[in-house]
């Protein structure tokens, strides 16, 4: 690369970086406190929501005769809804992992005693 290309592309990337972060449009814009908790509100309705509609709760409403759960989750009033979204927010992502995880140390044990007994 010659000496010109070098300092061309050198003095490029500075006006560039320079540039940069006068060329982000960025829009803030404040919102009103009723906009925010509306927003919020809503976001946890969603969230109950789509609890209430994942096949596995569909399954064990019907087992326990409750029907019509989207229309009673349209009847919660806010704060059952904010309710509801934190403990379903805070339940475990899977199954108790604790007691499989037991289980296999365990087996995994009664193995090397079953081959160490045959020795």
């Amino acid at each position: 690369m010659s000496e010109f290309s070098r300092g061309f592309l050198c003095r490029l990337l500075a006006v560039l970086l320079i540039a940069a972060p006068y060329s982000a449009q960025t829009q803030a814009a404040m919102i009103a406190s009723e906009q925010a908790m509306t927003a919020s509100a809503q976001a946890e309705r969603d969230t109950v929501s789509r609890f209430v509609s994942r096949a596995d709760v569909q399954r064990q409403l019907t087992a326990l005769g409750a029907t019509n759960a989207a229309e009673r989750v349209a009847a919660l009033s806010d704060d059952e809804v904010r309710s509801l979204a934190g403990k379903i927010d805070s339940l475990p992502a899977g199954a108790d992992g604790g007691v499989a995880f037991l289980l296999i140390v365990a087996l995994i044990l009664l193995i090397f005693v079953i081959v160490d007994w045959r020795k």
